[in-house]
C-alpha cells in the first residue's frame, strides 16, 4: 500500500515518528535530519509539502543549537560560507523551476559516497582545503540546497575539513542553516506551500521536534570527538547512498 493512501491518523503517526527520529540526529550532529525525514514524509504528503515542512522544522532545531552554542561560531568562516552558498542557492532555485535536474542527483550522490568512504577508510588529512576547491564545494552546496533543500551533505565535506571539534562543527553548521533557509521560506510562501494543512502538520510536529532536540543535545554532550567524527562520516555515507537509491 502506498503511504499516501493510508488512513489519516496512521499518516500523522508516521509523520510524527519521522520528525522525532530525524531531529534527534539533527540536534546531535547539526545535519542529516532532512536527509532522514524526507523520504517517508515525501511519500506521505508529496515532495513540495515535505520540503517546506522539513525546512521550517529543522530550522527551529538549528536556532536552538545556535542559541545554546553561539560561542563556538566562527563569524569569518560563516561569512565566507553563507556568501558562497547564497550565490549558489540563487542559481539552484532558478534551475529547479526551469530544468529537469534529475541528471545532477546521481553525480551528487556519487561524490558524497566517495568522500565519505575516503575519510572512513583512509587517514584523514588535517590540512584545510585549497581555497579554490573550498569555494567550488560551497557554491555546489548552495546550488543543491536551492534546488532540493538538501545541500548539507556537500557542505559537510567542507566543514569536516575546516572544523575539527564537535561543538564547533555543530554550532557552525546550525548557524549556516539558520541563515540559508530564510530564502527558502520566501520561495515556499510565493509558491503557495503555506496552506492551512501545512500549518496543521507543522503544529503537530513541533512537540516531538523539541523533545527530539533535547534528547539530541544530551547525546551530543555524552559522546567523544572520535565517535562524533565516525558518526558524521556514517551519516554522510548514508546521505549519498539514499540520494543514489
Amino acid at each position: 500500500m502506498e503511504l499516501a493512501l493510508l488512513p489519516e491518523m496512521t499518516k500523522m503517526a508516521l509523520y510524527v515518528l519521522a520528525v522525532f527520529i530525524s531531529n534527534i540526529v539533527q540536534a546531535l550532529t547539526g545535519f542529516a535530519g532532512m536527509m532522514l525525514a524526507m523520504p517517508p514524509i515525501m511519500l506521505l504528503y508529496g515532495p513540495d509539502r515535505a520540503k517546506a515542512l522539513l525546512t521550517l522544522l529543522t530550522w527551529l532545531v538549528a536556532l536552538r543549537v545556535l542559541f545554546r552554542d553561539w560561542r563556538f561560531v566562527n563569524r569569518k568562516e560563516i561569512g565566507k560560507i553563507v556568501g558562497s552558498m547564497f550565490i549558489g542557492m540563487i542559481l539552484g532555485m532558478y534551475l529547479y523551476r526551469i530544468l529537469d535536474a534529475s541528471f545532477l542527483v546521481p553525480l551528487y550522490g556519487t561524490i558524497i559516497v566517495l568522500v565519505a568512504l575516503k575519510n572512513m577508510l583512509l587517514k584523514k588529512s588535517t590540512k584545510p582545503l585549497p581555497f579554490a576547491l573550498g569555494i567550488i564545494i560551497l557554491l555546489g552546496s548552495g546550488v543543491i540546497h536551492g534546488m532540493f533543500a538538501s545541500g548539507g551533505a556537500l557542505l559537510v565535506v567542507y566543514l569536516l575539513a575546516t572544523f575539527h571539534d564537535k561543538d564547533e562543527f555543530r554550532a557552525n553548521v546550525s548557524t549556516i542553516w539558520a541563515i540559508t533557509d530564510l530564502p527558502l521560506f520566501a520561495s515556499d510562501w510565493v509558491h503557495g506551500y503555506y496552506t492551512a494543512e501545512f500549518f496543521h502538520l507543522f503544529a503537530l510536529g513541533v512537540v516531538p521536534l523539541f523533545f527530539a532536540a533535547w534528547l539530541g543535545n544530551q547525546l551530543h554532550d555524552r559522546i567523544n570527538q572520535k565517535m562524533f567524527t565516525r558518526l558524521t562520516y556514517v551519516l554522510l555515507l548514508c546521505s549519498g547512498a539514499m540520494i543514489l537509491i
